[in-house]
């Protein structure tokens, strides 16, 4: 399958000090890739170097044949959903999600809010449109940030942790989304979680991480990690157990 996304040899801290290195992966197009890990373990400095916000200290990031996030003076060529949603909380859903489009595109007015209408529809919020985030439940404003993530209609989105402080069921419905854009609409999505739940659920393959190992402990399949992994640590996570820190 066509890779969408090349890490190679990454490198990744703060201050010029490594907090994860050698870490290495693909993402083929239409996949859904779950990185995973403890607290603390580097998930969101992973994302934030992917999506350009951090340098990395050593190695790379590729987007093949769809530029990446050094193309600062382009339309993006990935969404991105973070953790809180991120939404401006003085305009309503619907303009939320013509942000990207007023900025990016040269569409008229009318245009763009019929593109971001049509978003809003295909994560269940058309009804919602004209609401604030502040009057509407956690899991519409996650899913209001996917709809704005989407607005560019991007072919790879990255999640940071989508279901974080939602009830069960609204986290089976954030993953029945996820699944209907990969499946459905062929979207490649990199997601930080650790939620166990949503991992089993959606993801093709995890790429799992460790502090203390300093890297990539884990990737492959969710269901073989937890069945067939020879790290107690794997083991531990997918089924939820305590565990030595050493494997």
């Amino acid at each position: 399958m066509t890779a969408v996304l090349e890490v190679r040899d990454l490198t990744i801290g703060h201050g010029g000090v490594p907090l994860l290195s050698g870490i290495g992966f693909d993402v083929a197009r239409g996949e859904v890739v779950a990185v995973l890990g403890g607290s603390g373990c580097g998930k969101s400095t992973l994302l934030r170097t992917l999506i350009g916000l951090q340098e990395p200290l050593a190695g790379s990031v590729h987007f093949p044949g769809i530029g990446g996030p050094e193309q600062a003076m382009s339309p993006p060529q990935f969404g991105v959903l973070f953790q809180s949603a991120a939404l401006f909380g003085s305009w309503t859903l619907l303009q939320n999600v013509m942000l990207p489009l007023q900025k990016w595109t040269r569409l008229p007015k009318d245009a763009a809010r019929a593109v971001a209408m049509a978003r809003l529809r295909l994560v269940g919020l058309e009804a919602a449109a004209d609401k604030l985030p502040s009057e509407v439940s956690g899991g519409m404003r996650k899913r209001a940030g996917i709809a704005r993530a989407l607005a560019l209609d991007p072919p790879i989105l990255f999640l940071d942790e989508p279901s974080a402080g939602l009830d069960p069921v609204t986290a089976a419905g954030l993953d029945q989304l996820i699944l209907t854009l990969a499946r459905g609409l062929s979207v490649t999505i990199v997601l930080v979680t650790h939620e166990l739940p949503s991992i089993l659920a959606v993801a093709d393959r995890c790429v799992m991480l460790d502090r203390q190992a300093g890297g990539v402990i884990a990737l492959g399949a969710p269901r073989d990690l937890a069945t067939h992994s020879d790290d107690a640590r794997v083991r531990a996570f997918f089924r939820r157990e305590a565990a030595s820190r050493t494997t």
